[in-house]
């Protein structure tokens, strides 16, 4: 009997052995029905994180419906009982909490979820307001036609902004893969309907579906949770429940002895992809959070995929592969909650039907043949990992992630007995699960009913639909072939096949901000900066002065693919695929890349896992090798994506933009392109790599965060005080200076659209003011108002636009200062935005920031500043700045709690952004 069999036989015959909820958590269930889950939290200090869960998706609208669900969603924060109007998001905003950020939400098909984060738990009456919300939004949304009325347009252009090929190719196939309606159609509905619907509809939605019984809230952070869970009670327990509510119900998926098949293809698609999906039973939603069925889907289903996984990667590295990516999945079907599934996933290289076949006779090989337990052993091991250091990490998670946990425990009833509790289970369980169980189970998986095939793919001249029987007549095929079992290899006990010869720590002194300043044998400078920020949390980035700035132009292509190169190539005598392998159940990652500035190796791992990047960062500087093949199958898998991607609307503006900015100097592209792919060598790009690599001595080291320092310098002397370098630091050449734009470019053009949107991109710049913390704070305070102000005024107002976003910021290398904004539209209302965007822009830098918005960012940015100034990334980042000379550390909290709304009007009064200046429009016009 396989594992699931058992599993259903034990819940059919009542064995189930319930997992305790975490004992930390106060949960209850009011007797309106509504449920509540408060847990106390610490990171991020003095922060607390609000929900409230709906089981209330789009598969509960009527067919002349649909749209209201994620309509009503949008008109939460659009007037409510208490909060009429915009008061809610001005009060929220008034005290720091971000738009969008902050405050948001989701609707999906069977739930929307509304959060209100980063909420100051110090401000007890602003706790309380964050609850009253909650309580508003559980039912008491206004819903004013003026407001409804207001929404169209923004919803239209939100269903505009996301409305991609992949989006369509949902559209196109859900009706063929589902006979029921519900699950027919995405979430944000159809068009006619939210133009046209009357106000009445969606309050009568909203009655019969917003009710106690189908709500949870969840609030996790860093307060008396015993204090929340009363007032919780108090508050909630008011809420009446309908009498003769309707009944939830979740629609059944039917299933098919038959293939279902369906094919889409569209221009905008950026790459092939075909989708194989065999449908499964689902075990009733009550018994998740069993113990058969955690083992079921945490275990022998981890392990399952972890090692299909493991091998359609490794054979992705071979000449002979024809998939750029394949991938399998356990997890619900497509878009519903009542049907399980086993899914194969390709991505097209070369040829679909040479891809799809080469990852199912992976999958085949698999499921047939079994796994070795060497397989079994990495497996289990990478899985354990990732519980170790969630176990580590306990008393550091955040809050966001607990709440989303408890939102899954909620909504679905997922198991969820705490950090501690799953880490000894898994310690328990992983161990024993044996591989003949595994190898029964996987047999299972590729059934000859409830198949399900989804092909799309880029539609071009010429090209004909693939037919339904070749797709499913090579699944079968795959399904009914012979394979012979697969050898696994033999993986070295380390890396380096000769230790290295310890060099010294020949300097110890301390540093700025807490840190420990070495100085090595070789000449590296290596600077450390414990932390308890995180307690699993190792950073690591290794630079040198050089860059993009320290290259040639005809040199640009080579220089672009240097970071793949380095990913691509040998340690020593292993490849990666053997590289990988021995990194099972290692939590390491270096990736080497080269900035504008600067030629960075950069890592993270854990405490335990420190030697073994040390190892690897050795191993980068002495013995990196080439490896033609890999490389050769990296860039076969890269060219097949980038040839469909360039078709792409979003693509070819991010391209057209990213060239643009860098003044059509090709050195700084950063969004690739097939012309830049084909021109580099990969001889040359590792060349490039290695001659970087070549002298420590230009390197200095910044580790951040749990760092044991008597433990580190062994390692230091070991792996880095090793490495070879002269003991000099070797001057830099500005031999392609950072390019900057001059002058008044405009670069607009129009491009044909399944369905046209307008995207504008706007930056201005100048170097007139003094680099400074205080001009570097209120450079960011003038683009995060004037990102309030659009989106008060291009979304609200005018209707025209979704998501605006505008943005500003100070480069301390080159003295110049930026100011832009980005949003999406039509064409029929785009030189309206326009203008409005820089009439908003001007009159914000001529007349000043009203009180209101000062305020609002300002303490936004105080927030802010206050959690991330407890993350490792911050320390990372800002001391390797630090070390080049620019202290964005010292005085930065002073300068944000010190700014103004006098200061910043008097400073924006002297930003000069009419002589530097892009306009960058991108117009979409029908495709013919």
């Amino acid at each position: 009997m396989t594992m699931a069999m058992m599993v259903l036989c034990a819940v059919t015959a009542g064995a189930q052995t319930p997992i305790p909820l975490n004992p930390e958590v106060r949960h209850g269930q009011l007797a309106n029905g509504l449920n509540y889950y408060i847990l106390h939290n610490e990171e991020p200090k003095e922060r607390v994180n609000f929900y409230i869960a709906q089981k209330v998706g789009s598969t509960l609208e009527n067919a002349d419906q649909l749209g209201l669900a994620h309509f009503l969603e949008h008109m939460a924060f659009n007037g409510t009982k208490n909060y009429p109007g915009k008061n809610m998001l001005n009060y929220l905003q008034s005290k720091g909490i971000r738009f969008g950020a902050d405050i948001n939400a989701y609707t999906g098909f069977d739930e929307t979820v509304y959060n209100i984060n980063n909420v100051p738990s110090t401000d007890k009456a602003l706790m309380d307001s964050v609850l009253l919300v909650l309580y508003d939004w559980s039912g008491s949304i206004l819903l004013e036609e003026d407001e409804i009325n207001a929404e169209r347009g923004v919803i239209e252009e939100e269903w505009r902004s996301r409305n991609s090929a992949q989006i369509r190719m949902f559209e196109s196939v859900l009706p063929k893969i589902y006979s029921e309606y519900q699950y027919q159609q995405m979430p944000i509905g159809k068009m006619e309907v939210v133009r046209n619907f009357a106000p009445e509809a969606l309050r009568a939605y909203y009655h019969k579906w917003y009710r106690p019984d189908q709500q949870g809230i969840v609030i996790v952070g860093d307060m008396d949770a015993a204090e929340m869970e009363a007032k919780v009670k108090d508050l909630f327990s008011k809420i009446p429940m309908p009498e003769n509510a309707a009944e939830r119900i979740y629609p059944q998926v039917s299933d098919n002895e038959k293939p279902l098949y369906a094919y889409y293809a569209d221009k905008e698609m950026p790459y092939s992809m075909i989708q194989v999906s065999f449908k499964r039973d689902k075990i009733p939603t009550e018994y998740n959070n069993t113990l058969e069925v955690y083992v079921q889907k945490n275990v022998a289903e981890a392990l399952i995929s972890t090692m299909i996984n493991n091998r359609l990667n490794e054979y992705s590295k071979k000449p002979e592969c024809h998939y750029a990516y394949a991938g399998v999945s356990f997890g619900d079907y497509w878009v519903s909650k009542t049907k399980g599934t086993f899914d194969i996933t390709v991505i097209a290289k070369t040829g679909l039907r040479d891809s799809y076949n080469d990852a199912l006779g992976v999958v085949a090989q698999a499921c047939k043949t079994g796994f070795m337990q060497s397989e079994v052993v990495r497996a289990r091991d990478e899985i354990l990992a990732n519980y170790e250091k969630a176990y580590n990490e306990r008393k550091n998670t955040r809050n966001e992630t607990l709440a989303r946990e408890l939102i899954r425990t909620y909504i679905d009833n997922e198991a969820n007995p705490g950090y501690e509790k799953e880490y000894e289970m898994m310690q328990q369980i992983l161990p024993i699960i044996p591989v003949q169980a595994l190898n029964e189970e996987a047999g299972t998986l590729l059934t000859p009913n409830n198949q399900v095939i989804v092909v799309s793919q880029p539609e071009a001249e010429g090209m004909e639909m693939v037919a339904e029987d070749v797709m499913t007549g090579d699944l079968q095929k795959a399904i009914n072939a012979e394979y012979k079992a697969y050898v696994d290899e033999e993986l070295p006990a380390s890396l380096i096949e000769k230790a290295p010869k310890a060099g010294k720590i020949t300097a110890t002194k301390q540093g700025a901000f807490g840190t420990t300043e070495f100085t090595l044998s070789n000449g590296v400078k290596v600077v450390v900066k414990p932390t308890d920020f995180k307690a699993d949390e190792v950073m690591m980035t290794a630079f040198r002065e050089g860059g993009r700035r320290s290259y040639s132009v005809d040199q640009a292509n080579d220089v672009f693919m240097a970071g793949t190169a380095y990913d691509v190539s040998k340690f020593g005598k292993y490849k990666q695929s053997t590289v990988e392998k021995y990194l099972a159940g290692k939590k390491v990652s270096l990736d080497y890349s080269v900035g504008n500035y600067i030629d960075e190796l950069e890592g993270q791992t854990t405490v335990k896992d420190l030697p073994t990047m040390m190892e690897m960062v050795y191993l980068s500087f002495t013995n990196l090798q080439p490896d033609q093949e890999a490389y050769d199958a990296e860039v076969s898998s890269t060219m097949g994506i980038l040839k469909s991607q360039e078709k792409s609307p979003q693509f070819i503006f991010q391209q057209r933009m990213n060239q643009a900015t860098s003044c059509n100097n090709p050195l700084y592209y950063r969004v690739p392109s097939v012309k830049m792919i084909e021109g580099a060598t990969y001889t040359k790009s590792l060349d490039l790599v290695k001659k970087s690599l070549a002298n420590a001595s230009d390197y200095t080291f910044v580790f951040t965060g749990n760092i044991d320092i008597e433990a580190l310098k062994p390692m230091l002397e070991k792996y880095v005080a090793s490495l070879p370098g002269n003991g000099k630091v070797n001057p830099v050449k500005d031999v392609t200076p950072v390019p900057v734009i001059k002058g008044i470019v405009n670069d607009t053009f129009d491009l044909p659209m399944e369905i046209p949107s307008t995207q504008v991109f706007v930056t201005m710049s100048d170097n007139n003011l003094p680099y400074s913390i205080e001009n570097d704070v209120m450079v960011n305070c003038v683009g995060d108002i004037l990102d309030n102000t659009f989106t008060d005024t291009l979304r609200e107002e005018e209707g025209g636009t979704y998501s605006p976003q505008a943005f500003a910021n100070f480069n301390p290398w080159n003295g110049y200062y930026n100011l832009g904004y980005w949003f999406q539209t039509n064409a029929d209302v785009q030189q309206k935005l326009i203008d409005r965007a820089n009439l908003e822009t001007d009159k914000l830098l001529t007349n000043g920031a009203s009180e209101v918005n000062f305020n609002k960012v300002q303490q936004a940015m105080a927030k802010q500043y206050e959690i991330n100034v407890r993350t490792n990334s911050y320390w990372d980042n800002n001391l390797v700045t630090y070390l080049r000379g620019v202290d964005r550390i010292t005085g930065h909290k002073a300068a944000i709690d010190g700014l103004t709304l006098d200061k910043l009007n008097a400073f924006m009064k002297k930003m000069v952004i009419d002589k530097n200046r892009l306009n960058f429009i991108m117009t979409g016009v029908p495709a013919k």
